[in-house]
C-alpha cells in the first residue's frame, strides 16, 4: 500500500488561459511524490477565430511520470458548452486529435483536463471566437453597370458575384430576370462565385432582377435598371437621322427626311413617296409620269390610256394628235368613193370629221349599192344601156321583198303591127314595143315606133296582100334599164 499525502500545485492557475500549462495535484504515495500529468494544446492557437459550423481540429499532447499515455483520461470542454462528449484518446505517444464543428456561437475556453492512474490531473485551455455566419448568400451585380445599355437583337452578358457563407459557391442557384421579357437565364456561379449569362433583350428599360438561393432555401437579390436601345434608334449610316426619326434607308447616309428628292426610283426623302417633283412621278395619278408619256401630268385625265374625246382641243392619249379615228363622239362615216353622196354599207370608219383615211369617207349614210358609178344610187331615175361597172344594171339600188337587187328595163312590151285596114296596102301599128321578143339590158333589138314602122309585105302577083314590119320608122334599139 501506498502511503499517500496530497501537495497541491497552484502555479498555473494563476493564468486564465495557456495552451501549455498543466494545472492539478501532487499525490504522495509513501515516501515517493506522484507528480502530476502534463497536457499541452499545440493547436488550434489561443485568441484563434473561426466560422459557425467551421469544423475545428484541436492537437495535444500529454505525458505522465508513472502512467502510459494510452492510461491516462482526458476530458475536452467548453466553459459555455460544458463536456464536449469527446472520445478521443491519447496514442502510445501520447498525440490526441479531436475534432468538432458543433461550438456555438461566442468566446469559448476550451479545456483539456488528463488524470492519471492516481486522479492527479493537468488541463491546458485556449481561448476560439466563433463568428455566427450569416444565413443568407449574397450577390452583387457586376455587369450592367450605371453606365452600360445594349442593342436590341445583340447579345449583352450578364455577371454577377455571389457567396455564401454555409455552401460551396458553385452550388449557389442563380437566376436573372427582366420585368419586361420574363426570366433571362437560369445558372450556377463559378467555384470563385462569378455567375454570367448572355442575354438577347428586346428593346426597352428593363428592371432586372438577380437572385441567388443557397442550399437551405434562403435567397438575396440585387436589382438595375438596364436601357437596351431599339435598333431603330441606331443611325447606322451616320446621316443623323435612325430608322425611329424617319430614316427609310440606314444603310445608306444619302437617304433620310433631309434630303432633296431627285429621279432615281428612291425615296430620297423618306415621305413615302418616290421621285415626286420629277419626270418620274405621276403627279396626277392617273398611271402615268411624265416620262412614261403623260403630255399634261396635272389633269388625270389625260394620260397615253385616255379616250381621245372628239372636238375637246386636247390630245387627251398623248399621242400628238387630236380628233382622230374612233374618239369618243365620233361620227360613222361611210366611204364615198364615185362622189355621188351615198357610200358602201360595208365600208365605215368612225371620225370627228368627214374624210377619213382616205378622204372618202365622206357620208353618213351606207345607202350605195355600187360605190364605183356615181350613177349607181338610190336617187337614179334615168336608164342606161352599160352597166355600172360591175355587170350589174341595178343604177336605182332598188330591191324585191326578199332584199335581192331588181332591175328594170326601159321597155319591156312587143310591138305589133295591125291587119290590113279599109284600104289595100294600109299597114298600121297594132302596139308599140319589140319586133320579135324583147332583148336584155344593153341589147340591142328592132323596135317598131309608129305606123311608119309598119308597111307591106306580101306580094302576089305585085299586089300587097299583108302588113309586116320594116317600114321607115322600122330602126334598131337598144335595151336600156336601171
Amino acid at each position: 500500500m501506498r502511503q499517500i499525502g496530497i501537495f497541491l500545485s497552484f502555479g498555473c492557475l494563476l493564468a486564465s488561459v495557456s495552451t501549455g500549462c498543466d494545472t492539478g495535484t501532487e499525490v504522495t504515495v509513501g515516501k515517493t511524490v506522484n507528480s502530476p500529468p502534463s497536457a499541452v494544446i499545440l493547436s488550434p492557437g489561443d485568441g484563434e477565430i473561426f466560422e459557425e459550423d467551421t469544423v475545428i481540429h484541436f492537437q495535444a499532447k500529454v505525458q505522465d511520470s508513472f502512467d502510459a499515455p494510452t492510461d491516462l483520461e482526458v476530458m475536452w470542454s467548453s466553459d459555455v458548452q460544458g463536456d464536449l462528449n469527446s472520445s478521443a484518446l491519447p496514442d502510445i505517444e501520447g498525440n490526441i486529435l479531436f475534432s468538432t464543428a458543433n461550438l456555438d456561437v461566442g468566446t469559448h475556453v476550451v479545456t483539456l483536463t488528463v488524470w492519471d492512474s492516481d486522479a492527479a490531473q493537468a488541463q491546458a485551455t485556449v481561448m476560439l471566437d466563433i463568428l455566427d455566419l450569416p444565413e443568407d448568400p449574397t450577390i452583387e451585380i457586376v455587369q450592367p453597370t450605371g453606365e452600360d445599355s445594349a442593342i436590341e437583337g445583340y447579345p449583352y452578358t450578364m455577371i454577377v458575384q455571389t457567396w455564401d457563407a454555409r455552401d460551396d459557391l458553385n452550388t449557389l442557384d442563380v437566376t436573372m430576370e427582366s420585368n419586361l421579357d420574363g426570366q433571362i437565364c437560369q445558372t450556377n456561379p463559378s467555384t470563385m462565385g462569378m455567375a454570367e449569362c448572355d442575354a438577347f433583350l428586346n428593346a426597352g428599360t428593363h428592371l432586372l432582377t438577380f437572385t441567388v438561393i443557397n442550399d437551405a432555401g434562403y435567397d438575396a437579390s440585387a436589382t438595375a435598371y438596364f436601357d437596351v436601345i431599339s435598333v431603330l434608334d441606331i443611325d447606322d449610316d451616320g446621316d443623323s437621322f435612325t430608322e425611329n426619326q424617319g430614316d427609310c434607308d440606314d444603310n445608306d447616309p444619302t437617304v433620310n427626311p433631309s434630303q432633296q428628292e431627285v429621279e432615281n426610283s428612291l425615296d430620297d426623302n423618306c415621305n413615302g413617296v418616290v421621285d415626286e417633283g420629277t419626270n418620274a412621278f405621276d403627279d396626277d395619278n392617273d398611271g402615268y409620269s411624265e416620262n412614261q408619256g403623260d403630255c399634261n401630268d396635272t389633269n388625270p385625265a389625260i394620260a397615253p390610256n385616255a379616250t381621245e374625246i372628239c372636238g375637246n382641243g386636247i390630245d387627251d392619249n398623248c399621242n400628238n394628235t387630236q380628233d382622230e379615228q374612233n374618239a369618243m363622239n365620233c361620227t360613222t362615216y361611210f366611204r364615198d368613193s364615185d362622189g355621188d353622196g351615198f357610200g358602201d354599207t360595208n365600208l365605215t370608219e368612225c371620225w370627228c370629221q368627214p374624210g377619213g383615211s382616205t378622204g372618202e369617207f365622206m357620208v353618213s349614210n351606207g345607202n350605195d349599192c355600187y360605190d364605183g358609178n356615181a350613177d349607181a344610187n338610190p336617187t337614179q331615175t334615168g336608164f342606161f344601156s352599160m352597166h355600172r361597172g360591175d355587170g350589174s344594171f341595178n343604177y336605182d339600188c332598188s330591191v324585191d321583198s326578199s332584199g335581192s337587187p331588181t332591175v328594170e328595163k326601159e321597155f319591156s312590151t312587143a310591138g305589133s303591127c295591125s291587119s290590113w285596114g279599109s284600104s289595100i296596102g294600109d299597114c298600121t301599128i297594132s302596139t308599140v314595143g319589140w319586133d320579135g321578143g324583147i332583148p336584155g339590158c344593153g341589147g340591142t333589138g328592132n323596135y317598131l315606133l309608129d305606123n311608119d314602122s309598119c308597111s307591106g309585105g306580101c306580094n302576089f302577083l305585085g299586089v300587097p296582100t299583108c302588113c309586116e314590119e320594116g317600114g321607115p320608122s322600122y330602126a334598131a334599139r337598144i335595151q336600156r334599164c336601171r
